[in-house]
């Protein structure tokens, strides 16, 4: 794709990066780089009151490592001391006795960017305390941190006596929050204004909770279907265990807390009601909770016909009908039947009230009333295509592919059915014949195509060679592209190398018309070149690769080690490039070509506090010309503002991205794909990042809590994208006239998006 045919890209992403982008040459930059690396570290040291604080010991270690360099130093008698390491990230932290201690996990220093911790000591205290369970006998071994809000001070963890008694040494002053976990026990969170003077903590036995479920007609059920869901888990969800006992079912090592209780029962064929009930479950107690459907009264049966549009009866149609939401409501239910040959069918076990009914195999869904008794519905089937598929000789292909589903038809006929209304694309593909691609708009049930022609491809014989003329055997991959301006239909788009010792690769089934041929190797350098439409042996010179270099800083200009980059040209992308201890970096791209270079996170040190999230605008850049560096300066992004997308219904295919300003949607796929390559990725962690979650997954979290944060005011378009036969898209402007977050909630793009189909 070029970004040449993107120009609201071009405007809408001006704010993105830097200004200062220019070209110097390869020796230019191995000159600057092979400077000596040192840079200068000072401690200042005080106490809560401002006076120095001399003989504090304090150390450093490489935040990026996995075995780090610790470095020891020590203030002077002015609490003062300057030291010479290695550029870099680095932890600080401080220790001293009767003071807490003092961590900054956001150390960045370069060869010219010297950096200054002060650290504020604050005064310290040991805090004893016991932990017993609710009988007051002792508990072992108990689990137990001690978590400040002091950002600059690390959690404390420890495990309790065999006693029960245990001590927090070097507690700082100030609010925090306390955590005790221990096998069998609930766990327990208690959050405390100030430090404590002493601790005594019980903990109480999990809760149990006893389900008894009753049938519709009152009757005790022996063994219930049942399903049990914490709404603030505070363990492993179904950590507890499921037992049966007569007439009940037995849940033990539940931990504290709401539940949501559902009691589904069936009712004969394919018919069930569910009954939910919310239960608060104590710890070290047993909860009792009784499910039964009372109120809930059975409808006469619901009978009907299904008839096509024609109204002729829809024989062995699957319907089904329900309810109410058995996640949300106190009651729903679910019955399902096919019609007979009249297109009859009978829904029963219903319960009074309205009741959706849904046809398959075709797009109704209509809702009844209660008084509803004999219905008629109109199925209106999922819109099909049909055609012919023919060879480069005009007569009908016996086997074909279509959209990978494979025919064999002696006429060469087809039926697709397609996933839903709106546009969709069609590859059709057969041995030894190129493949092409058909992009259709059904209006209605049928749609008739025109015969599709696979043609004769031909074989094109690539022979790729270095600057001085020798073979190129490095591994890479290849491209066709159309010529600009010109559509093609071939579906094939790239393929990775099968080199022999000549630099040779065959390419298969390539269509007699005229493309570009992209060449990428790892090694060797790249090409790109016409192929004329009846060519079928080229050779490519190859010319050195451009080179992106450059640096990443913090806001106030400090080297940021330990980020990814991306940007989409990279040249045989098979490595992350991650920047260096100075901030920088250096990729390999495919000259000659507008690209968006791209910043994630890498790694955290580990460990509380955290470092600070910092996020980055997309960068457009130019790669410069075959063997050029292009150089740039990168900066994250600074804003009071944020967004904040809820998505409850999120599945594995959705996706939220953010653009600058109040941009349209795009009018073709291809200017679709293009703002997405460009557009801002959501936070990388999660907005509320509480200490004693730690151990959760703050990645899966931020991509289920889409966050867009550090925005600065003004006018942005967030874009929902989802993903099934194409992609659909939902556009929501958004003005951010003051400081704060910004929520708004959205639906999934699959349920009235706008459809894009290449």
């Amino acid at each position: 794709m070029r970004w040449s045919q993107v120009g609201l890209v071009v405007g809408m992403l001006a704010c993105a990066g830097t200004s200062n982008q220019k070209p110097v040459s390869v020796s230019e930059v191995a000159r600057t780089e092979a400077a000596p690396a040192s840079a200068l570290l000072t401690v200042l040291a005080k106490d809560a009151e401002g006076r120095p604080l001399p003989h504090i010991e304090f150390r450093i270690r490489e935040a990026m490592a996995d075995h780090p360099e610790v470095i020891w130093g020590t203030t002077d008698a002015q609490g003062k001391t300057g030291l010479t390491v290695p550029p870099g990230w680095y932890v600080f932290t401080a220790e001293a006795l009767g003071y807490q201690t003092f961590v900054d996990p956001d150390v960045r220093l370069g060869r010219e960017h010297p950096a200054t911790v002060t650290m504020t000591l604050r005064s310290s205290r040991s805090v004893p305390g016991r932990v017993v369970d609710g009988a007051g006998q002792p508990l072992r071994a108990v689990s137990l941190s001690w978590i400040p809000a002091d950002t600059t001070a690390p959690r404390l963890d420890l495990v309790g006596n065999p006693d029960g008694t245990f001590r927090f040494e070097g507690m700082g002053p100030g609010p925090g929050v306390l955590l005790a976990r221990h096998r069998g026990y609930s766990d327990e969170r208690w959050v405390h204004d100030a430090r404590p003077s002493e601790l005594k903590l019980i903990l109480r036995e999990q809760g149990t909770l006893r389900v008894t479920a009753f049938d519709p007609k009152g009757r005790p059920v022996g063994s219930p279907r049942v399903e049990v869901k914490a709404l603030e888990p505070v363990a492993k969800e179904g950590a507890w265990i499921d037992e049966h006992v007569k007439d009940a079912r037995m849940y033990r090592g539940l931990e504290a807390g709401r539940y949501r209780v559902t009691f589904t029962h069936p009712l004969g064929g394919n018919a069930e009601w569910s009954t939910s009930s919310e239960v608060e479950v104590v710890a070290g107690q047993t909860r009792e909770l009784t499910l039964r459907f009372e109120g809930v009264v059975e409808r006469a049966p619901l009978r009907g016909r299904v008839i096509d549009a024609d109204g002729r009866p829809v024989a062995d149609a699957w319907l089904s009908a329900s309810s109410g939401d058995p996640k949300k409501d106190a009651f729903a239910s679910e019955d399902s039947t096919r019609t007979d040959a009249q297109g009859r069918f009978t829904l029963e076990h219903l319960p009074q009230g309205p009741v959706r009914v849904e046809v398959s195999s075709g797009i109704v869904k209509v809702e009844f009333g209660p008084e509803a008794k004999d219905v008629l519905l109109e199925r209106r089937p999922s819109p099909f295509v049909e055609g012919r598929v023919l060879g480069p000789d005009g007569k009908a292909l016996t086997r074909f592919k279509v959209n990978s589903e494979t025919y064999e038809d002696p006429e060469g006929r087809y039926r697709y059915t397609l996933e839903g209304p709106g546009p969709a694309g069609l590859v059709f593909e057969a041995e030894g014949l190129a493949s092409t691609r058909m992009r259709v708009d059904p209006r209605e049930e049928r749609t008739a195509l025109p015969d599709v022609s696979l043609e004769a491809g031909r074989t094109v014989r690539v022979r790729l060679v270095r600057e001085n003329g020798q073979p190129a055997v490095s591994k890479g991959r290849m491209d066709l592209h159309p010529l600009p301006g010109r559509e093609s239909t071939f579906a094939w788009f790239q393929t990775f190398r099968i080199v022999d010792a000549d630099g040779r690769d065959v390419l298969e089934n390539v269509p007699r018309e005229p493309f570009i041929l992209d060449a990428e190797t790892e090694e060797d350098g790249t090409a790109s070149q016409p192929l004329g439409a009846d060519v079928e042996e080229v050779t490519m010179r190859l010319s050195p690769e451009a080179t992106l270099a450059g640096t990443m800083v913090d806001e106030v200009g400090r080297p940021l080690q330990g980020l990814s980059l991306m940007t989409g040209c990279e040249v045989y992308p098979d490595r992350v490039p991650v920047t260096d201890a100075e901030g920088r970096f250096s990729l390999s791209v495919v000259p000659e070509r507008e690209c968006v270079l791209s910043v994630y996170q890498y790694k955290d040190p580990g460990g509380w506090p955290m470092p600070p999230l910092r996020v980055f605008w997309p960068l457009r850049f130019n790669s410069g010309r075959p063997g050029e560096t292009v150089r740039v300066e990168l900066r994250p992004r600074t804003g009071p503002a944020a967004v904040q997308v809820l998505f409850p219904d999120a599945g594995e295919w959705d996706r939220v991205i953010l653009v600058p300003g109040d941009v349209p949607m795009p009018s073709t796929a291809e200017a679709m794909n293009a703002l997405i390559a460009s557009a801002a990725e959501p936070d990388s962690a999660p907005a509320e990042q509480r200490p004693e979650r730690q151990v959760e997954n703050w990645f899966y979290r931020a991509w289920g809590e889409p966050r867009f944060s550090q925005l600065p005011l003004g006018r942005y378009t967030v874009f929902v994208l989802g993903s099934r036969n194409g992609v659909f898209v939902l556009r929501y402007p958004v003005n951010l006239t003051e400081p704060g977050v910004h929520r708004f909630e959205t639906k999934r793009a699959v349920v009235g998006g706008v459809h894009f189909v290449h």
